[in-house]
């Protein structure tokens, strides 16, 4: 008959409760040649229950040599070694139920810290890395992308780049001089879903003129810049989105990274209404990816799409219903004003796109040129070869290419 009893042990992993947010307490049973080796092989279980385990699998071969009748006999066996890994630590356990006989089984209760990372959650996140772009103003865009997409609040967006900072903050928790209960904070690095990557260029052909006739000076300026870029998700190195942007700008004004950004946020995740109350719809984002006296596109969702080659799902069906302008920003929220259409039509879960008519304005910017248009009868369009139009000239007439 299994004896029964309970004893409570605060162990040297004993962890104090304040360090944690949180604790999971499991049951498990476990055994081992010893009572000692029991327990020890059933908090392990406990920790890889709540904190996963990772499984190293070799073959060992063994090999006998034997000599029968005067000669050598070697057999060969093989054996699958399996070893599991562990990482976490134990508050505390109690010892349920025990019982030795020709081995010791043990049934425990294990209490678990586990650590939870300040803020929101990223469990709902998909996760995201830019890499810094190629060219000679490739980082500057990239970190000006990378704010982008931090402001539009739908990707967890992680850091890759400042990893010797980081290997030395993990050294030192990992020292003899950091408490038991800070060592929790390892183990936390986040995977990413999709990989941002592409190259920018530049260029500027703004010059100084004078006038023939009056003398005076005047600055032309011509700038040029072209961003290709392209979604990678990670696991299977699918490209999810691919583009090239023309943009009469220079390629460190925030207004281009922040093209990119919507572009992207945008195929991923597209902007919604989540409320409609006193004449006023709320846009579920905010920051500065959205600006005041901006105006949206409002669609309603129609049936379902599917495509009749692949018969993967194209969305739903986008019905125009009207347009709206943005009369107030926060940090996570816009709010903004029907301009067409009745504004009890735009529902909640209407989807909004910006308008690119009113984007130009807004930001004072030329019309962004992307190589990627949408036609209606499905597919793409692709730019036709730009023509060489004749110059004017300072002096009068035009100017003819050679």
């Amino acid at each position: 008959m299994m004896t029964t009893f309970k004893l409570l042990v605060f162990a040297l992993l004993a962890v104090p409760a304040f360090a944690f947010s949180a604790e999971k307490i499991v049951e498990v049973s476990a055994s081992g040649a010893t009572k000692e080796q029991a327990i020890e092989a059933g908090l392990v279980r406990a920790i890889a229950q709540v904190k996963g385990i990772s499984i190293d699998s070799d073959t060992l071969r063994i090999a006998n040599q034997v000599r029968v009748n005067g000669e050598s006999n070697t057999s060969v066996a093989m054996s699958s070694v399996t070893a599991m890994k562990t990482k976490g630590l134990i508050s505390n356990y109690e010892v349920l139920e025990s019982e030795c006989f020709d081995s010791c089984e043990v049934f425990l209760r294990v209490t678990v810290p586990v650590y939870k990372s300040p803020g929101l959650s990223t469990d709902r996140r998909r996760k995201l890395v830019v890499i810094p772009f190629a060219g000679e103003h490739g980082k500057r865009f990239s970190d000006s992308l990378q704010s982008a997409l931090v402001q539009a609040r739908r990707f967890a967006v992680l850091d890759r780049e400042h990893n010797s900072e980081y290997e030395a903050e993990k050294r030192l928790l990992m020292s003899s001089d950091t408490a038991l209960e800070e060592k929790m904070r390892l183990g936390q690095v986040l995977g990413v879903d999709y990989l941002v990557v592409g190259s920018v260029s530049f260029e500027d052909n703004s010059f100084q003129g004078t006038s023939s006739y009056t003398g005076e000076s005047s600055y032309v300026e011509d700038m040029r810049s072209e961003v290709s870029y392209k979604v990678i998700n990670l696991a299977t190195r699918q490209v999810k989105w691919q583009d090239t942007v023309l943009i009469e700008e220079h390629v460190n004004n925030p207004f281009v990274a922040q093209t990119i950004s919507r572009s992207i946020t945008g195929a991923i995740y597209p902007m919604k209404i989540v409320s409609n109350k006193n004449a006023t719809v709320v846009l579920n984002q905010g920051g500065t990816s959205v600006m005041v006296g901006e105006k949206y596109d409002v669609f309603k969702l129609g049936e379902k799409l599917i495509d009749p080659y692949t018969k993967e799902s194209l969305g739903r069906e986008e019905i125009y219903i009207g347009q709206v302008q943005v009369n107030k920003v926060t940090s996570k929220v816009a709010y903004a004003i029907a301009l067409e259409s009745d504004v009890n039509a735009m529902a909640v879960g209407s989807i909004v796109r910006p308008s690119a008519a009113t984007s130009q304005a807004v930001h004072a910017t030329p019309v962004v040129q992307s190589t990627v248009r949408p036609s209606a009868e499905g597919g793409i369009l692709l730019p036709l070869p730009a023509k060489n139009e004749p110059k004017a000239s300072p002096e009068g007439g035009v100017l003819i290419n050679k």
